[in-house]
């Protein structure tokens, strides 16, 4: 068994405009899972992710706490707690921050993401 506790992860920090954290919970490096990667994203008010894709993996996001929106190709939508979206493989997609606190987000991708592979799609640039 593996137990993580997100308050004890340090996670990747990323600068304005994509000034969030992303905290890796369960990952293949190190909790040796096989099939899933799952993190929380932080992200600041008035900032947004990177818009990116993933090429060979499907995503499923689910807002903690926040508001903001969800854009996935040419879709938005907004977003707040209890709102759950489904990433079909290659979408581009971008979270924003709308709200006046932080946008927390619960990610789950199939298959995961390598360590290499993150940072070269996460990147707080375009």
């Amino acid at each position: 068994m593996k137990h993580v506790k997100e308050h004890e992860v340090k996670g990747d920090r990323f600068d304005p405009p994509h000034a969030r954290t992303i905290k890796h919970l369960a990952t293949p490096w190190p909790s040796g899972t096989r099939n899933i990667w799952m993190g929380v994203t932080k992200v600041d008010p008035g900032n947004s992710s990177n818009l990116h894709s993933h090429e060979d993996m499907e995503e499923i996001f689910y807002v903690v706490s926040g508001h903001g929106r969800i854009r996935v190709g040419e879709e938005g939508e907004a977003v707040e707690p209890g709102s759950c979206i489904y990433l079909p493989i290659g979408s581009p997609h971008e979270l924003i921050n709308t709200g006046d606190e932080t946008l927390k987000v619960v990610a789950a991708a199939s298959p995961p993401f390598s360590l290499d592979s993150f940072g070269a799609v996460h990147k707080g640039q375009e």
